[in-house]
């Protein structure tokens, strides 16, 4: 049984977002930029009005690929799944593989993923073991050409949105890069967290590469106005 679709490598990101790269990197500026997971704390929480996050795992919670927390991560993370109301979706660039062995590590957080298919996106959530799609539902996507939707592509943050369950202004998203996680909440119109990515040297060379050049991307991007957009607002750690 075929289980991969086309999509499913950094270069694919590549390839989906290189048509739009002016308006990536004009998105690429984070609501907040915090300095550590921590600093993400209830009060934070509070103090902001949110209800949702949508998160990243790979260089966000985790090592490249680790199937454990870094343990800088644990206290907070535990403290932010104890505050009741706040509702939480995983959302990863991740292979398939990848994709089920984070459904096994969170196994009450959706897990979700999106595919483009004849013009329109599929979305797909596993949650433990229970895959939104049947089996045969997904082999007949995948052999129709499904193609794997990419962060920073916003209908998957849409999809995470619409999972939550929240007004898109009560959504954030948390993760470690400007062009997939940042850009992708802009674009879609949530809040976006930046923190650091905790272990680089996990991470292969083609990625640490790409996070190298974003960062210069970063640096050398237009400076936009002020704005009151809710995904568009550089703010402090406030």
């Amino acid at each position: 049984m075929k289980r991969a679709a086309g999509g499913e490598s950094p270069l694919a990101t590549l390839r989906q977002s290189i048509g739009r790269m002016p308006l990536l990197v004009r998105s690429m500026a984070p609501t907040w930029s915090l300095e550590h997971l921590g600093q993400l704390d209830p009060a934070f929480i509070a103090r902001h009005g949110i209800a949702g996050l949508i998160w990243d795992i790979d260089g966000t919670l985790t090592a490249y690929h680790a199937t454990r927390l870094l343990p800088s991560a644990e206290a907070p993370f535990a403290a932010l799944r104890a505050l009741p109301g706040l509702r939480h979706a995983i959302l990863s660039n991740a292979p398939e593989w990848r994709f089920r062995e984070l459904a096994a590590m969170f196994p009450d957080i959706p897990v979700l993923r999106g595919y483009r298919v004849a013009g329109r996106v599929i979305g797909r959530r596993l949650l433990g073991t229970a895959d939104s799609l049947t089996a045969g539902e997904l082999d007949h996507h995948l052999a129709s050409g499904a193609m794997t939707l990419r962060k920073p592509h916003a209908e998957l943050v849409r999809l995470a949105i619409a999972e939550l369950g929240c007004a898109a202004e009560l959504v954030a998203m948390v993760g470690d890069q400007y062009l997939t996680d940042v850009a992708g909440a802009n674009l879609a119109g949530v809040r976006s967290i930046k923190l650091p990515n905790p272990a680089p040297g996990s991470f292969p060379w083609s990625i640490r590469f790409t996070q190298q050049l974003e960062r210069l991307l970063f640096r050398l991007r237009p400076r936009a106005e002020p704005t009151s957009s809710p995904g568009r607002t550089p703010d402090a750690s406030s």
